[in-house]
């Protein structure tokens, strides 16, 4: 039998305004854990920062409405990459003081790993779909400057090894509530996901995008099939990536 490894998962739209909501259930929840003083590894972070109430978990939130804002975007004028650039640049804008603050990617790393802890292996769809997106927000504070890293992670947090193996080593200097999950990623299946027709193949298999460096596709025809809609955002990210040399 081979490595284990999740498929036909809910993505996309199937969990669209739901993120937000289960986001600042946790965080209610993650605040009751503090006061009452069940649970108290942090993960790096503190207390404070996860009352509801708090400045980064405000921030969390908003950008979790932000993303839920992002889904429900169409292309059928071919302009959502262009629409998703200019929601993402007012979030980015608004909270640029926190991006560059490393007790803030700190607490959101921290956040995921309570989300995940609480997820049975990313068994809960909702809980899963929030840690993807805060790591999303988490490594664009804390990689913004090193564009090679950002996007190798970007590409990893696609799949939950990779996900797992993101929060084990950002974490491990803090605390070993990641032990168990480090177990379970090297059980699973090494995957990718293709860009093109988002089903999941052997990572080795995959090519990338010349590009933009960052997006695979597990064939040639599966690219070029997929190219109208991934021009503009092919072009978006090859700029952006060019600006921070």
């Amino acid at each position: 039998m081979g490595k284990k490894s999740r498929r036909n998962r809910k993505t996309g739209k199937d969990a669209t305004g739901a993120t937000a909501t289960a986001s600042a259930t946790a965080t209610a929840t993650a605040a009751s854990s503090a006061s009452s003083g069940t649970n108290q590894c942090f993960h790096g972070s503190t207390a404070d920062k996860f009352q509801p109430n708090s400045e980064y978990a405000k921030a969390a939130q908003g950008y979790l409405e932000m993303r839920d804002q992002v889904d429900l975007l169409n292309n059928q004028d071919g302009s959502r990459a262009q629409q998703e650039i200019a929601i993402e640049t007012i979030y980015f804008e608004d909270h640029k003081y926190l991006c560059t603050d490393p007790e803030f990617y700190r607490f959101i790393f921290a956040f995921c790993i309570k989300q995940y802890l609480a997820s049975n292996n990313f068994k809960d769809q909702l809980r899963r779909q929030v840690i993807q997106y805060l790591l999303l927000l988490g490594l664009r504070c804390r990689y913004s400057a090193t564009p090679d890293k950002l996007t190798k992670y970007l590409r990893d947090i696609e799949t939950e090894r990779g996900m797992i193996k993101f929060l084990v080593r950002e974490t491990a200097t803090y605390c070993d509530c990641m032990n168990e999950g480090k177990g379970i990623a090297k059980k699973m299946d090494k995957i990718a996901i293709c860009h093109g027709c988002q089903k999941e193949f052997p990572k080795a298999t995959l090519l990338i995008c010349t590009g933009c460096q960052y997006v695979r596709y597990h064939s040639r025809e599966c690219q070029i099939n997929h190219r109208p809609i991934h021009k503009d955002k092919c072009n978006s990210l090859r700029s952006r990536s060019e600006a921070k040399v």
